[in-house]
């Protein structure tokens, strides 16, 4: 391939290129870039948080059954998180990413990660997945809705805030270190 082979380059540049050799002004590249970066941001994120959560003894029923990550509403997002975790594993566990169509059941899954949108849609796929499962809600008040973890921009970085009391009601235990990183804690003992 020439100089310009975009599959050697950088996933934030291609966008970039694309632009410029499309002729898009450039607001229009700038905006396609960072959207690209929020959502491998976001992946990166929740791959992580796998790696500080104690799921409960039975919570897989081999040692070697895959984590899996449901995501329910937010392609994008699980398109980024199946580049993530490719190749990837979490204690000998391999990764698997499901996406969840609406309607459709949660059972299987470790991780749930919720896109943002009506508060009674979030609510109702939070409390029809029973179980160990990491609940992670990306909205304002979403430890409210039943997250265990809330993943949200906030002035132009990503943040999260947790929920002992909902990692606790799922069997979860989260880490000290992820705690720690945390920028609010609900249920956190003084």
């Amino acid at each position: 391939m020439g100089p310009l082979s975009l599959p050697s380059w950088p996933a934030c540049l291609v966008p970039l290129a694309l632009g410029l050799a499309l002729g898009w002004p450039a607001a229009a590249w700038a905006q396609a870039t960072a959207a690209v970066r929020e959502g491998a941001l976001r992946a990166a994120f929740v791959y992580k948080f796998t790696g500080f959560v104690e799921w409960p003894p039975g919570a897989f029923a081999r040692p070697e059954d895959a984590l899996v990550i449901g995501v329910a509403g937010d392609e994008e997002l699980a398109a980024e998180l199946e580049q993530a975790v490719a190749g990837r594993a979490s204690e000998g566990r391999p990764f698997a990413v499901r996406r969840l169509r609406d309607g459709e059941g949660s059972a299987g899954l470790h991780v749930l990660v919720v896109a943002p949108g009506r508060e009674a849609r979030v609510r109702e796929a939070v409390q029809t997945t029973p179980g160990p499962v990491l609940v992670v809600t990306q909205q304002e008040g979403g430890l409210r809705l039943g997250g265990v973890l809330n993943l949200q921009p906030d002035d132009g970085r990503l943040r999260f805030s947790a929920s002992l009391p909902a990692a606790e009601a799922r069997g979860l235990r989260l880490s000290a270190r992820l705690l720690a990183l945390a920028q609010a804690v609900e249920g956190r003992r003084r």
